[in-house]
């Protein structure tokens, strides 16, 4: 009798395990390359309205309607293989169910498309540049090299360190607003007081740089951050 009542409790412990194991199988959900690729577009859009970079457009290449479907209990995760933002980049699709763990990638492009001041001309180097010379034009960041220069006026005046081809964007590598031999205009701000003095450049910069700079009454070497063509700032 004992053993028979063994055997009947095996027999339903094993039907509910079995039971068991199928409602866990059941439960798994079943993505098609197209969804998954659909996801992965989904996603990669709400990442990018939330980066402040200016335009961006991705173009993502759908993963092969070919292969087989994947099942994952879990919703699949999704994040870039690169996070630093560049042209060409990858999606990661992955699932991290125990058992049943996979990955999937999703080659992209990326665009960023910002407005920036571009040469009308072929431009020699050593040249200084006149507001004929350069236009604003929308850009492909991405594709190009170097910081951009967005702002047009900041730079008339200031001089290309190398030649440029006619349509080329400029960066700020390419320029010097303060170039070494130039006499600066140096301001000296505080809270509640603003001076000016002339000092001699003794090495190139562009906006932002901290140059060395000799005063050219005391002869005095200083370091000051570039703010205009011809002019830098320091803080007293």
């Amino acid at each position: 009798m004992y053993d028979k009542f063994l055997s009947a409790s095996s027999g339903k412990l094993l039907l509910c395990l079995l039971f068991l194991h199928c409602s866990f199988t059941l439960s798994a959900t079943s993505y098609s390359m197209a969804e998954l690729s659909a996801q992965a577009s989904e996603w990669l859009q709400q990442q990018l309205q939330q980066m402040e970079h200016g335009q961006l457009q991705a173009e993502l290449y759908p993963l092969d309607n070919r292969l087989a479907d994947k099942s994952c209990d879990s919703a699949p995760q999704f994040s870039l293989v690169t996070p630093k933002l560049q042209r060409q980049n990858t999606v990661r699709i992955s699932c991290a169910d125990e058992g049943n763990s996979w990955q999937l990638f999703v080659p992209l492009r990326l665009r960023q498309q910002i407005s920036t001041v571009v040469s009308t001309q072929k431009i020699a180097a050593g040249s200084y540049l006149t507001a004929e010379m350069l236009t604003m034009a929308d850009i492909d960041v991405l594709q190009s090299r170097g910081m951009p220069v967005t702002n047009l006026q900041l730079v008339i005046g200031a001089r290309s360190k190398k030649a440029l081809n006619a349509g080329q964007m400029l960066s700020q590598a390419d320029l010097c607003l303060v170039c070494k031999g130039d006499v600066v205009t140096i301001e000296g701000i505080s809270s509640t007081l603003s001076v000016s003095t002339q000092a001699t450049a003794l090495q190139d910069g562009s906006f932002g740089d901290t140059v060395r700079l000799q005063n050219n009454q005391s002869q005095k070497v200083i370091s000051a951050v570039v703010t205009a063509v011809k002019k830098a700032e320091i803080k007293l």
